[in-house]
């Protein structure tokens, strides 16, 4: 009955050289050579290095850009939001733009991005509030980010080998700084798949409880640096925030604790933006950055 069934070896073999290449993959993901360590090594190095250049001048005041791909595209050019400040101020100013794709609260965990600014703190520390004090709240779990940086190093190893081109490797934004947003940013086409995925998405309000490491920062940089939240403009389509009545309710609440708590600002954009300005609703074109970054320009020489 059984005289066809393979032998045993035959299944070994191929379930022992599946677990020998994961224990390699995960080994080398997660070593201290691996492509993630190299990225989180060469962060902490240039964010360090960064932060120290900006602050040295003191004839100049120093502000610091905390956000993602949403901070990259409406803050596009920080040397024109420079040029725009001095103009209205007469004030030299140095900007510092860290903009990380889907940067959160895990992520700026990663790169201590609190605790290296605490050692150097700019005058002036500008913080995306969509991807700080939001979280998804109908996404699956994204791949974990030593798994992604793996991947995509290791694929990009056999892109070369076979002559073809390399993908985009997004993790350079992470020690860069200074990087320009992606093709489409400057075409004006509009993403409409995109725009109809997002208006499926809901986010949830991070308690500042789940924050402990940025209050710890907020705690420490008062009476050093000015911080403020920022919400950038998105497409009047679009639920505000992806937050239904009950979750904007509990964002306000979050906005009142750390203006009393800590002093931090909240400066939601209060003009209007059509869609010809957005990529795909929520980010920002060539267009929309250039109103947006006017616009945060004459805010800030009205507050300062």
């Amino acid at each position: 009955m059984h005289e066809d069934a393979p032998p045993l070896r035959v299944w070994v073999f191929p379930v022992l050289a599946i677990a020998i290449i994961l224990i390699s993959f995960f080994s080398f993901t997660y070593s201290a050579y691996g492509p993630y360590a190299n990225v989180i090594k060469r962060s902490n190095e240039n964010l360090e290095a960064s932060l120290a250049a900006l602050t040295r001048d003191t004839t100049a005041i120093s502000i610091v850009i905390l956000g993602s791909s949403m901070t990259e595209d409406a803050i596009e050019n920080p040397q024109a939001v420079e040029k725009g400040i001095f103009e209205k101020t007469n004030k030299k100013v140095n900007v510092l733009r860290v903009a990380l794709y889907h940067m959160n609260m895990d992520i700026a965990k990663r790169i201590d991005f609190f605790k290296i600014i605490r050692k150097f703190p700019p005058q002036y520390l500008f913080i995306e509030n969509f991807g700080m004090n939001l979280n998804a709240g109908n996404l699956d779990e994204l791949m974990p980010i030593p798994v992604d940086a793996s991947l995509l190093h290791l694929r990009n190893e056999v892109r070369q080998k076979i002559g073809a081109s390399s993908h985009d490797n997004y993790y350079t934004k992470w020690y860069t700084f200074d990087t320009k947003p992606l093709p489409d940013f400057y075409s004006n086409a509009f993403d409409s798949t995109t725009f109809k995925f997002m208006k499926e998405k809901k986010m949830v309000v991070r308690k500042p409880t789940q924050n402990e490491i940025a209050n710890d920062a907020y705690e420490a940089l008062r009476n050093k640096t000015r911080i403020i939240f920022l919400d950038f403009p998105q497409s009047d389509k679009l639920e505000r925030n992806f937050l239904d009545n009950n979750a904007a309710a509990e964002f306000q609440k979050v906005v009142d604790y750390y203006q009393k708590q800590y002093d931090i600002q909240y400066w939601p954009y209060t003009g209007s933006m059509s869609d010809s300005c957005f990529i795909d609703g929520v980010h920002l074109n060539y267009k929309g950055s250039k109103k947006y970054q006017e616009w945060f320009v004459s805010e800030f020489a009205a507050k300062r």
